[in-house]
């Protein structure tokens, strides 16, 4: 019989033996490759969060690709490798919000790609490398709020980007690439409040779009998305009181708008949103006394909506678009004094949005526009003495405001605007020897803004337009009359606006308004 431990040994043995056939079948990984698995396993880990021990990984990597690119200095492919692998470490350093350390993986990719492209001066790939790492580290920069070490990476990244697409014109990527750097270096220098600066950059993609080749089934999204950070960014300086600056910005996204149209010529968003474009240029015009210059940008919008059937597609933002760009038109023949072109503007808009209106019943804005448009229609109208159009042009205004007003009393906007029309329908009746009706119309102004004052006891601004209703309810007293009544009116205007003075709290009009009533008061009744 074999004894115990006998019989264990030859089957050890097979063991041993098939351990090793199993080690000569997998044979071990050469540096490369396995620099490349720790490469992968860094950035699953990563993805895991597990930081500490994909950095681990990386480091190996980085340490192998190291050593093979000091082994065969000559060899690119192995540097390629060196510098990608710091990229993706950083850029799982930098999703895993950890920035300085992200920075400085991306800084030791760009020694690489820099060292690269210097070696060999005409390799276009090898300069895009360098672009992309300086974009990168752009980025990272402005996430750690470093904006003046963000705005020279971006600034280096669109020197060589120029050259990139001065040598390779037909390169789309790398043309659309410069163009979105170049916005980066407006944006920065938009938050350095660099204004002037800000413009020249943002010039500068115009020229770049413009280079752009004709690709076939391209997606244009990206650009869409760059004319809208341009809107964005001119529509900021604005409220910063640069008009000059916002309307250079706001032309080169009307190029890049003009660009999305011609290379999809029968995309209806993209002409619609460069009516848009356009209407925002001659808002800016007008509003800066330029509104001969905001004439033909007017006419281009209209032409381009009508181009697309515009005012038939009711509540559409196209349809909307059409109305805002005929109010510029309207306020911009308003000032040169074409009071008929005005007029026919501003009827023109009101009839548009009240088919936008009448689709959208809900939407406020909507509702506001129109009124507002309709109260300039009504004072064009006044001023030409033709009272029974203007009277039926406030009278809608009031029956949308006050439609809104009873639904929210206790809404100031709604309340004071129902109370400047109020006023104007007032002011109609009396130009139109209609005195009753117009006492009506100001008694209920006065009731109005009593409420609200009552609500809201603590709004002066609320407190001064109630004296001015006060001070027009008394002259229209007075010319009725009705002397105790209009001496009560001023008294009352008098106070309140001489309490709001005292206190610091009265504005030029109401300094004017408080002038006007106790110069009233003074005279006989």
């Amino acid at each position: 019989m074999v004894s115990h431990d006998r019989r264990v040994l030859p089957f050890t043995c097979l063991l041993v033996l098939f351990a090793s056939f199993a080690a000569r079948a997998e044979p071990l990984l050469g540096p490369l490759e396995r620099a490349s698995e720790l490469t992968k396993k860094g950035e699953i880990l990563g993805l895991e969060q597990k930081v500490d021990d994909a950095s681990a990984a990386f480091e190996e990597a980085n340490a192998l690709y190291q050593k093979l690119a000091d082994q065969n200095p000559n060899d690119v492919a192995d540097r390629q490798s060196l510098a990608a692998c710091y990229e993706k470490f950083g850029d799982m350093l930098v999703g895993n919000s950890r920035l300085d350390r992200g920075l400085a993986n991306y800084q030791k990719s760009l020694e690489v790609r820099q060292s690269l492209a210097n070696q060999d001066s005409e390799n276009a790939e090898r300069l895009h490398d360098v672009v992309e790492s300086l974009a990168r580290m752009g980025r990272v920069s402005i996430l750690q709020h470093q904006l003046s070490n963000s705005l020279q990476f971006y600034q280096k990244a669109c020197v060589a980007g120029e050259r990139l697409v001065k040598h390779n014109p037909k390169n789309y990527v790398w043309a659309s690439e410069q163009a979105i750097n170049q916005d980066w270096v407006g944006e920065i220098l938009l938050l350095l409040n660099s204004y002037d600066e800000a413009a020249d950059a943002y010039a500068l993609i115009s020229d770049t779009v413009k280079t752009l080749p004709d690709a076939a089934n391209t997606d244009l999204t990206w650009l869409a998305e760059l004319a809208i950070n341009l809107e964005d960014a001119a529509a900021l300086i604005v409220t910063k009181g640069k008009p000059q600056q916002a309307l250079r910005i706001f032309e080169v996204a009307r190029d890049l708008r003009q660009q999305l149209v011609d290379r999809d010529s029968g995309n209806a968003d993209f002409i619609r949103d460069l009516a848009i474009g356009l209407e925002k240029i001659a808002s800016l015009l007008v509003g800066r006394g330029e509104p001969l210059e905001a004439l033909p940008v007017c006419q281009e919008a209209v032409d381009l909506l009508n181009e697309i059937k515009a005012a038939a597609d009711d509540g559409s933002k196209a349809q909307l678009t059409l109305a805002y760009v005929l109010e510029q038109y309207g306020l911009a023949a308003e000032k040169l004094n074409r009071n008929d072109e005005a007029l026919e503007h501003f009827q023109q808009s009101a009839t548009v949005l009240e088919k936008a209106s009448a689709a959208l019943t809900s939407d406020t804005s909507v509702k506001q526009a129109l009124c507002r448009i309709l109260s300039r229609f009504g004072s064009l109208l006044v001023a030409k003495h033709r009272y029974s159009d203007a009277l039926n042009a406030y009278q809608e205004v009031r029956k949308i405001l006050n439609l809104a007003y009873q639904a929210n009393p206790t809404d100031t906007g709604l309340g004071v605007a129902l109370t400047v029309d109020l006023e104007a329908i007032g002011y109609v009746f009396s130009a139109q020897q209609m005195g009753a009706q117009a006492l009506n119309s100001y008694k209920e102004a006065t009731a109005i803004m009593t409420k609200l004052r009552q609500l809201h006891p603590e709004n002066h601004e609320l407190d001064e337009t109630f004296a001015g209703t006060e001070l027009a309810l008394g002259k229209l007293l007075r010319d009725q009359g009705e002397a105790k009544d209009a001496r009560g009116a001023f008294e009352q205007c008098s106070q309140i606006l001489f309490h709001l003075r005292e206190t610091g709290q009265l504005d030029d009009q109401g300094v004017g308004w408080l002038h006007e009533a106790d110069m009233q008061l003074r005279q006989p009744f």
